[in-house]
């Protein structure tokens, strides 16, 4: 009876022992991969989206998590690493738990033929005609912060009677490029000679074409709409990198320059 009895403890401890280890197992396995930190041999590790990510802003590295999904239900052109997503910008909205799409991305700072898809919120995109020798001379490229200036003519009442007066001033400052427009006939330095894959730049048969495009507020758009309506000129000057400082500015006409310049403009 005592042997009997032994063995039968014996039999309950290892059948214990087995039901233990069995659940063990079972319960490891069932752990997803995300969060055991392990990766499953049937599962690929993808970036979705943490949050919802709205169209057009640029994502960040706290947008995004990784997580594995079963290799059949991995999307073609799922985004696998942080690089090819982080800095980017989306052309769709964004959904919470969404696979990232690497064609559905583009890089903010480079303007494709759909502008549209880079015109900040709340601006417009209006051509900027120059002839500026620092486009011309490849001196500029987009993603450069710029001042525009403008020299135009005004109605002015004097003693010796009414008359335009040319006047310059400076009409917008810390401008980014969106784009650039040269003509076609533009000579580009560098090996190639070309500049056809560099983004924000484009051709143009008309010689006289030379142009930028500027994101600005929709009444700045006007004033600068203006100015070249009525016959006006507008170049540009090229400003430090991250300089974004505004400066107070005086409109120059041939009485200021006489003031400033002791020049004597009563020559009776």
């Amino acid at each position: 009876m005592k042997n009997s009895g032994l063995l039968w403890w014996i039999s309950a401890f290892v059948l214990a022992a087995a039901a233990g280890f069995l659940t063990y197992g079972l319960l490891t396995t069932s752990v997803p991969a995300e969060a055991s930190g392990t990766d499953n041999a049937n599962t690929t590790p993808v970036i979705v989206a943490a949050v919802d990510i709205p169209f057009r802003r640029s994502i960040r590295e706290e947008d995004l998590i990784v997580r594995n999904l079963a290799q059949d239900a991995v999307p073609e052109g799922a985004a696998l690493t942080m690089d090819q997503v982080v800095g980017k910008m989306s052309t769709i909205d964004l959904f919470t738990n969404e696979p990232i799409l690497t064609q559905q991305l583009v890089t903010p700072d480079v303007v494709t033929q759909q502008v549209a898809l880079s015109v900040p919120d709340g601006k417009v995109v209006i051509s900027v005609p120059t002839q500026s020798k620092l486009i011309s001379n490849r001196l500029i490229r987009p993603g450069d912060h710029i001042d525009l200036m403008a020299t135009f003519s005004v109605e002015v009442i004097r003693p010796q009677g009414q008359g335009p007066l040319p006047t310059s001033i400076s009409l917008l400052q810390d401008l980014e490029i969106h784009a650039i427009i040269l003509p076609a006939t533009t000579v580009e330095e560098g090996p190639e000679g070309m500049i056809g894959q560099e983004g924000g730049v484009f051709r143009t048969a008309d010689e006289g074409g030379q142009s930028v495009l500027l994101a600005v507020d929709a009444q700045d758009a006007l004033s600068v709409r203006h100015i070249l309506d009525v016959g006006g000129a507008i170049d540009l000057a090229l400003r430090p990198t991250r300089d974004q400082t505004v400066a107070e500015t005086t409109a120059v006409d041939q009485f200021y320059l006489a003031d400033k310049y002791e020049i004597d403009l009563d020559r009776r």
